[in-house]
């Protein structure tokens, strides 16, 4: 009798552990975010990196999540420190380029970025990040170092109409309004406005009637 009482409670004890383990509030975590529930994820992620504060992937995931809820200062901080526990994570500097060096207009800080998931991942999103370092490149009023990158982009992906719609702001902004019309119509045959919004369809009706 007493043996089956143990059993019981040992197995409740490892139950309990397992409730609490930082890997069960991250595949809760996970759920939650596949689900959109950001904020639901968010929480179940502070509860893993309470329980153990170099869980890289926890910090990752809740920086993605940040990223969701339109909040890149706390999605830069977990960047910075899944970095810190491994810099040889490539994605870790796209996304930190893009959702949040980007998005506060840190554009020198993104290319490098950029420069370093490149080096870490020749082979790897090349496109996107090409497309997405020119747009930074094109911030900074470096034009030809903006084209330079697009161009290789677009020979990529030329199906990408973002890459379009970046480049033809480069062309806008060099006064070669031609080009940027080509750019802003291949824009949109792509479908630039139903993933995106009207921006190239105003930029048509000012630049190119």
């Amino acid at each position: 009798m007493s043996r089956n009482i143990f059993l019981v409670l040992f197995s409740i004890v490892m139950f309990s552990c397992n409730q609490q383990s930082p890997s069960h509030h991250f595949k809760n975590a996970n759920a939650k975010y596949e689900l959109k529930n950001y904020a639901g994820a968010v929480e179940d992620l502070n509860r893993a990196i309470e329980l153990n504060d170099t869980y890289k992937d926890a910090y990752y995931l809740r920086a993605l999540s940040f990223t969701k809820m339109d909040d890149p200062e706390n999605a830069l901080n977990d960047f910075n420190k899944v970095i810190e526990i491994d810099p040889l994570f490539a994605d870790a500097y796209l996304n930190r380029a893009f959702y949040a060096r980007t998005a506060l207009k840190n554009y020198k800080g993104a290319i490098d970025d950029y420069n370093k998931y490149l080096e870490l991942e020749p082979d790897g999103n090349r496109a996107y990040a090409l497309n997405n370092r020119g747009f930074s490149k094109f911030k900074l009023k470096n034009y030809s170092g903006a084209l330079a990158d697009i161009d290789e982009s677009l020979q990529i992906n030329p199906g990408n109409a973002y890459a379009y719609r970046n480049r033809a702001l480069i062309h806008i902004e060099i006064d070669s309004i031609p080009d940027a019309c080509k750019d802003l119509h291949l824009a949109d045959s792509l479908g630039f406005e139903k993933e995106y919004g009207n921006e190239v369809s105003e930029l048509i009706s000012n630049f190119c009637q």
